[in-house]
């Protein structure tokens, strides 16, 4: 009987703190979004005091709404009930080696890349630095998003809508373009035209707004 005692004990304490390792990252995951507990349960089509319960760990959910939460805020219902670290359910192991790259096109993708950071490490110009360094990440990041909508990647990697992301990513990358136009070419000082018209003040005028919250640093 003393051992029947001593695994009930050591069971609820088990389940005890699956549920409060379960409530703190449930509560945590909702504020680096900065969702307010209202909303989130909203979202989550439960009520606000529910989920207060669930975030303060006094309520077990279900299995349903653990899986609703990783779809909800993008993670794997292992981080969740923090069985794992790994948001995202990857596993980093199963990249290749640099060696398994000899002579492949891949090989020349990475040396590439190497080659180019290498370039930038040498520069004295912090401009074009940081254009290179943004650029490359853009360009990147809108490689995975496509990786992503193919399958390769998962979902659930990304905060912000594949659609959404993509377009964000084409429209920043085409800043950057207009910041190294303007890298390349300082002379760059508006119209030849001595006369000055309404529309010019205009394009002026627009230039400058486009200048200042876009493009100079």
């Amino acid at each position: 009987m003393k051992i029947e005692a001593e695994d009930k004990a050591l069971a609820k304490k088990d389940k005890t703190e699956k549920v409060t390792r379960f409530a703190t990252i449930l509560s945590r995951l909702r504020k680096e979004r900065g969702i307010s507990q209202k909303n989130a349960a909203n979202d989550l089509g439960i009520s606000q005091a529910l989920l207060s319960h669930y975030e303060k760990g006094i309520r077990e959910c279900g299995l349903d709404f653990v899986v609703k939460c990783s779809e909800y805020y993008g993670v794997t219902t292992d981080y969740l009930l923090g069985v794992s670290e790994n948001r995202n359910g990857i596993d980093v192991s199963f990249m290749p080696d640099f060696d398994e790259f000899e002579n492949t096109s891949a090989q020349t993708l990475i040396q590439a890349s190497i080659i180019l950071m290498n370039m930038i490490k040498s520069l004295n110009d912090t401009n074009t630095v940081n254009y290179i360094y943004d650029y490359y990440i853009l360009c990147v990041y809108r490689g995975a998003l496509n990786m992503a909508k193919a399958g390769i990647l998962p979902k659930e990697m990304f905060k912000i809508n594949l659609n959404v992301g993509r377009d964000l990513a084409n429209a920043a990358i085409t800043v950057e373009d207009a910041k190294f136009v303007f890298i390349e070419d300082k002379s760059r000082t508006g119209t030849d035209l001595n006369e000055r018209t309404a529309l010019h003040k205009i394009i002026t005028m627009a230039e400058e707004l486009i200048l200042n919250k876009f493009i100079l640093e």
